[in-house]
């Protein structure tokens, strides 16, 4: 391994969430790899991690729920490889421009088909009400994310004081994974949704405190 080569992609980490941290070994890994292939960009890597996304929602939504969760980890994994490729090359990214749009995209599918799966296997509507009312948190979660940033200036993870803590432990994508890895290890994986709830609906009362604060602190409001 070329330690001046690995000393540049220690530099590319931009991820400061707790799973970020898990993943960036793994990233790293792959980045070295692809480190002299100056023709694989990041829009490359961007366009098969999508193309593996929506397979894994598919198999979510069909109850192979095995190969989606380590599909879901390679996903995770290749999200932050793309945009490491990024700052690496030094090149523009396309695709890169609208990347949380198209992450959202395959988000919030794959917590439809997992809610889809829930509510088939058990045969219960209780587990569709949670998988709609975890789509919508979520999607408030994002919200009131990109508002905070758009009247601030600046996201969360980058506010003072709590925001720095509460987003290196708040819900998102790969979170969510690790909760359905761990309940299906335990042999419970209906229950992923019910700690995911957990997760989401505390996420989304922090960020709203949070984001209340932060444009508190920053914008001059009329009244």
């Amino acid at each position: 391994m070329n330690p001046e080569k690995w000393a540049e992609i220690q530099k590319l980490q931009k991820g400061t969430h707790f799973m970020s941290r898990l993943h960036k070994p793994f990233e790293d890994f792959i980045v070295y790899l692809l480190y002299d292939l100056k023709w694989v960009s990041a829009d490359h890597v961007s366009l098969i991690t999508y193309v593996f996304a929506g397979f894994t929602a598919y198999l979510f939504a069909t109850g192979s729920l095995v190969p989606a969760l380590i599909l879901a980890v390679i996903v995770g994994v290749l999200d932050g490889v793309d945009g490491k490729i990024a700052r690496l090359r030094k090149k523009p990214t396309l695709i890169g421009k609208l990347e949380h749009s198209f992450d959202m995209a395959y988000e919030q599918a794959w917590y439809a088909s997992y809610t889809w799966w829930a509510w088939k296997y058990s045969g219960n509507d209780l587990y569709f009400a949670l998988g709609l009312l975890w789509l919508i948190l979520d999607s408030l979660v994002r919200h009131v994310y990109n508002v905070t940033w758009l009247a601030t200036g600046k996201s969360l993870k980058y506010q003072k004081g709590a925001a720095q803590v509460i987003t290196k432990i708040d819900g998102r994508r790969s979170v969510y994974v690790l909760h359905m890895i761990l309940w299906y290890v335990i042999g419970k994986p209906l229950l992923a949704i019910w700690t995911i709830l957990i997760h989401c609906a505390s996420t989304v009362v922090a960020y709203i405190f949070l984001g209340f604060k932060a444009i508190k602190e920053t914008t001059t409001l009329p009244f």
